[in-house]
């Protein structure tokens, strides 16, 4: 499936079903794949991005395997995970590569319904909760 913002935005998310290969592309533009609700054939799902003066938002669930590798050139490619990789071979992997340009290629960990400001507080209340466990045990 392609997912193309180009001037504009273009956005994939409620309820879907991936394709095996996707792509993202952003020319002075924003494209979203919002995967929170997606429903994730075994094996590996991949995205390939292209973002050239625009960028690309990549959410996720919690607990789905991510692979993330890409090149940004005067650029930003980042990935915030919550938590380690599993290691159940059966789990669905999500694998995301591609090329930024003087843009913004940014995958982040969201429960469904989750806003990116109540993932936030999610967040800094987890890691105060395990700084506080790490002080009292």
């Amino acid at each position: 499936g392609f997912v193309v913002a180009c001037l504009g935005g273009s956005s994939r998310r409620g309820r879907w079903t991936p394709a095996r290969r996707n792509y993202a592309i952003a020319v002075m533009g924003g494209a979203e794949l919002d995967f929170r609700e997606a429903v994730f054939g075994p094996g590996v799902t991949e995205v390939q991005v292209y973002a050239l003066w625009g960028g690309v938002d990549i959410i996720v669930p919690p607990g789905i395997n991510v692979e993330s590798h890409g090149i940004a050139i005067m650029a930003g490619f980042d990935h915030s995970a919550d938590s380690p990789p599993s290691s159940d071979p059966n789990q669905p992997t999500l694998r995301i590569t591609g090329l930024a340009v003087m843009a913004g290629v940014d995958v982040s960990v969201r429960y469904p319904g989750e806003s990116a400001r109540d993932a936030r507080r999610r967040r800094r209340s987890e890691r105060r909760e395990q700084r506080r466990r790490l002080r009292s045990g």
